[in-house]
C-alpha cells in the first residue's frame, strides 16, 4: 500500500487522481484463520483492527457483501457517537470514541473522522421526553448539552 502525505494527495489532485495504487489486494481465501470477522462496516475493521494490533492476530478474514467500511458507519448515519443511556453501553463507546481520534495517524491513513456537534429536533411530546432522557449526565464532569423547549415559530400573517 502506498504511503499519503499531503504533498502526495496534492500531486494526484492536481494531475486528474491518476497514479493511486490498489489500497488492499484480491487475495485467494485460505485454507483456515486465526478470526473470521463477518461484515466489513465500521464495527467488522475496528474488531480486526484490535485483534491485529492488541492481539498479534496476523490471519484475519474481513467477510463483506458490498463494499469495505460501508454498512450503517460508512452508508447511513456516517456518524460515530457516545449518547448512550446506560453507563456500560456508554463507557464502551467512550472508549471507541477515543480511539478514532488517533486512528487516521495510526494507520497513516485517512479515515475521515472528524467530530462536530450535532443537533436533534423533536417533533412531538414523546421526542421531547426522549432528549430529556438523553441529556441526563452519566459522569459528573460531562457537558451539559443543551435542551431549547417552546422555540415556536409564528405562523406568517394571513392576507384576506
Amino acid at each position: 500500500m502506498q504511503p499519503f502525505s499531503g504533498l502526495s494527495l496534492l500531486r494526484r489532485g492536481l494531475s486528474g487522481q491518476r497514479g493511486w495504487q490498489p489500497q488492499w489486494r484480491r487475495a485467494e481465501p485460505k485454507p483456515a484463520y486465526d478470526a473470521v470477522i463477518v461484515g466489513g462496516g465500521g464495527h467488522g475493521l475496528g474488531a480486526s483492527y484490535y485483534l491485529a494490533k492488541e492481539h498479534g492476530l496476523r490471519n484475519i478474514a474481513v467477510l463483506e457483501k458490498g463494499w469495505i467500511g460501508g454498512g450503517n458507519t460508512g452508508r447511513n448515519t456516517t456518524i460515530i457517537r457516545s449518547n448512550y443511556l446506560f453507563a456500560e453501553s456508554a463507557a464502551l463507546y467512550d472508549h471507541a470514541l477515543k480511539l478514532w481520534e488517533t486512528l487516521s495517524q495510526e494507520l497513516n491513513y485517512n479515515v475521515m473522522f472528524s467530530q462536530r456537534g450535532v443537533m436533534m429536533l423533536a417533533h412531538t411530546v414523546h421526542d421531547v421526553h426522549t432528549s430529556k432522557r438523553r441529556r441526563a449526565p452519566r459522569d459528573p464532569r460531562e457537558t451539559h448539552p443543551q435542551l431549547l423547549l417552546d422555540a415556536r415559530l409564528e405562523p406568517p400573517p394571513v392576507s384576506v
